[in-house]
Order: structure tokens, then sequence, then C-alpha cells
């Protein structure tokens, strides 16, 4: 485990509470889109990376029945617990979690049927090289399905917490930023998924209806990976970014989340 991933998971698992503030809000809406497009079929093995707290493993263990297992692996231990006690109050015994890197997980005997991640891939050290260990967990015919924000998405909001963050600190750049700006539209995605080695890509796009308010907003700064963007500022200066941000939206009449994503499947 690299020192980056397990920054990563640590982040994710600081603000694990507001995180799953927003499973409802926002990532089951995700997750159930994802599996929409990556179709788990009854009975199939898949690799749900990158799980959080299982916004897209759930719909998939359900569309895999009592005949198929669904494997949930994350970095952030506190989202993998939240994952195992949603799985455990739907009785769904053939979702598995576990906190471990991804990227070096192990196929099952005669490989996955369907690898799906969603919002995760732009995470990871190196978006080619560790997404393309996800495609070699497939069988032959196996799918990958991999969902991204799209290009311009979470603008109103995203826009505002840079604007906050920069009264405290110089905004960093950023890897994620880096990696998600290569793929972040269909006509860039479809290429990528097969300059991995996979075929017959497409992609869908989905709009999701999210209502935005100050306490939410600021709820998704700290539960999500922004959170790393307030690490190191005293507690008084991250309540002046809070305050700033919050204030801000309101001024803006910011209501609503442009929360558009981008889901592309290919075959191995």
């Amino acid at each position: 485990m690299t020192a980056q991933q397990a920054t990563i998971g640590e982040v994710f698992s600081a603000g694990a509470k507001e995180f799953h503030r927003w499973s409802s809000l926002l990532w089951d809406q995700v997750g159930q889109a994802t599996v929409e497009v990556s179709a788990p079929g009854r009975g199939e093995r898949v690799l749900d990376a990158c799980c959080g707290a299982g916004a897209s493993a759930l719909p998939a263990a359900r569309a895999v029945d009592r005949d198929g297992l669904v494997d949930g692996v994350d970095l952030a231990g506190a989202l993998v617990a939240l994952g195992e006690r949603r799985a455990r109050q739907e009785g769904l015994a053939n979702l598995r979690f576990y906190e471990h890197d991804v990227t070096a997980w192990t196929a099952p005997d005669g490989g996955y049927d369907l690898v799906q991640c969603a919002l995760g891939v732009f995470f990871f050290p190196d978006m080619d090289r560790d997404t393309a260990k996800l495609a070699g967990l497939l069988r032959p015919g196996g799918r990958l399905a991999v969902t991204v924000w799209e290009k311009g998405a979470l603008g109103g909001w995203g826009q505002t917490f840079k604007s906050a963050v920069e009264t405290e600190r110089e905004w960093p750049g950023s890897s994620q930023s880096a990696q998600l700006a290569r793929i972040d539209t269909a006509d860039a995605l479809a290429p990528w998924l097969e300059s991995l080695g996979l075929r017959s890509p497409r992609v869908i796009r989905r709009d999701l209806a999210v209502p935005l308010t100050p306490a939410t907003a600021w709820d998704l700064a700290v539960g999500s990976g922004t959170r790393a963007l307030l690490d190191g500022l005293t507690p008084a200066a991250v309540e002046r970014v809070r305050a700033h941000f919050t204030a801000a939206l309101e001024a803006a009449s910011v209501t609503d989340l442009d929360a558009r994503i981008l889901t592309g499947t290919a075959v191995a």
C-alpha cells in the first residue's frame, strides 16, 4: 500500500459520517445508475472496486441474486464497515466487503464476470496502470464498467469551495483532478477503455437530481476527497472556510448540485 493510497483511505474514513449522510442524496443514485449500465446478471461474480459504503455493491448483489457473489473492496475501513452494516440489514449474504488495496486484489478462479468502479479510478496512483490491473481480473468476455464525473460537473459547489479554501491557503494541484480531466467526456472515456486492451466500449451519460443546502454542501466537502484540502488547517481556519463557503452558496442561490456522470463499459 502506497503512502498516497493510505492517505486517501484515511481521508474517507475520517469523513465517513458526513459521507454516509450523502448516501441517499447522491452516492446511492450514482451506484444505481452504474449498475443499470454495468448490468450484472443472476449468478455472476462481481468485483466492486472502490466500493465505499456499498452504493453500487448493494444493487449489484441484489441483481446477481443468491447464485451470484459480489466482492466490495475499499481502502477506507470506516466506509467498508458501513457497507457491511447495510448488507446485513438487507440480508445480502452474497455481498462481502474487504478493507484492501484493490489494485493488489486477486481474482477468483476463472476471473470475474464484471468489474465495476464508480467514481474511483481517478484516485488511483496511476489510473492507466491500475485500471488495467482491474481489467486483468476479468474472465475472457467479462465486462469492465467505470463511472466518472462529466466535465464541468459539481461546478457551482466546487468553485465556491475552492474560493473558500483559498481564503486560508493556496489551492494545491491534484493528481486526481488531472487524471479525471483525461476521461471526463464521452469522446475521451471510450478510447481510454480501448487503450486498456478492452473492446466494444460504450458510454452512457446521466443527470442526477440533487438538491443542495449550505449544510449538506459542507457535509459533501468534508465527507469526500476534498476533505484532504483542509488538512493542516487549524480548527479555527476550517471554521472560517466553512462560514465563507456556506455564506457564498447562499449569496449565489446555489440550491442544486450539478451532478452529471458518465458510465463507460467495455469487454475483455
